[in-house]
């Protein structure tokens, strides 16, 4: 904990214990970040490792403040994610980075370890990976409906795409949705070279 929380005494709000989180309570112009967050993105790139969300879950985004937390510290090197116990494999921390290379890790969170019932796609060759995917898009687009924060919606639109085209391949038909949805995300979001890049990738 950072500390920001104010101090009570019996019911009453004192004062916030650490005198340098004093300007939480300032209005912030248009535009602008929100007090609390500048505190939290500077104590964040002050760590060693970074932060670490310990249930990656559809009510974790649909917090406005946890989706700041995830969204808008732009550095995915700094994002650690907490994956239960699965099947065959121990709970872990793993990077964000790992994740999007490794699409067992994925199934491991986003599948087995949160016990979803997933609508599987019937001629998919392992319904539990197709489930993951649908789960990836549901997170993506639940970040998407809140705020259209598409600095929220980013990161699960890249893992999708990861993921679909590590496991289905390049020319399946959820790789080539997923990757229509991170170049709309990527436009948003400022990238358009990499929004090109994939679009070139498509039509190769």
């Amino acid at each position: 904990s950072l500390g920001m929380g104010l101090h009570i005494n019996e019911a009453q709000e004192m004062r916030r214990w650490n005198p340098i989180f004093s300007d939480l309570d300032q209005p912030r112009q248009p535009g602008e970040y929100p007090p609390w967050f500048k505190h939290y993105k500077e104590a964040a790139n002050e760590t060693r490792h970074g932060l670490l969300i310990l249930q990656l879950t559809d009510s974790y985004l649909k917090s406005k403040a946890c989706r700041w937390e995830f969204g808008y510290i732009r550095k995915p090197e700094l994002v650690h994610v907490y994956v239960p116990s699965g099947n065959n494999s121990p709970g872990r921390i793993v990077k964000w980075e790992e994740l999007m290379e490794d699409a067992e890790l994925c199934k491991q969170l986003f599948g087995e370890a949160l016990g979803r019932t997933f609508q599987a796609n019937l001629d998919a060759e392992d319904p539990t990976m197709q489930g993951t995917f649908t789960q990836l898009e549901k997170m993506a687009e639940t970040a998407e409906e809140q705020e259209h924060q598409a600095w929220c919606e980013l990161p699960f639109r890249q893992l999708a795409y990861n993921f679909a085209r590590n496991t289905f391949g390049e020319e399946s038909a959820d790789t080539m949705s997923s990757a229509s949805k991170l170049i709309a995300v990527f436009l948003d979001t400022g990238f358009a070279a990499k929004a090109q890049q994939i679009g070139k990738d498509l039509l190769e």
